[in-house]
């Protein structure tokens, strides 16, 4: 469930500076403060996605050290695990 937490935030973060900004706009008869809220809310929102993941991959990466186990990567068409085996 923390995930659906973690996507609203981010939902939140791209709309509502955007939505505020429309509403500004028919408040001061502008037309621009809009458009720059949603570019805004996307920038914000997409640092965001990207801060997540890094702070998961460093939280698996920590796992991985701290357990002082070793992990079986997935082999992907292409990949070289250099075994040779099949």
């Amino acid at each position: 469930m923390e995930w659906v937490s973690q996507i609203t935030t981010v939902v939140a973060e791209m709309v509502l500076p955007g939505l505020a900004g429309q509403w500004l706009d028919q408040r001061w008869g502008t037309e621009f403060i809009g458009l720059l809220g949603f570019a805004l809310g996307l920038t914000v929102g997409i640092w965001h996605l990207l801060a997540m993941t890094r702070a998961r991959n460093a939280g698996s990466s920590k796992e991985r050290i701290e357990s002082g186990g070793t992990t079986k990567q997935r082999e992907t068409p292409g990949s070289s695990t250099g075994a040779g085996t099949e």
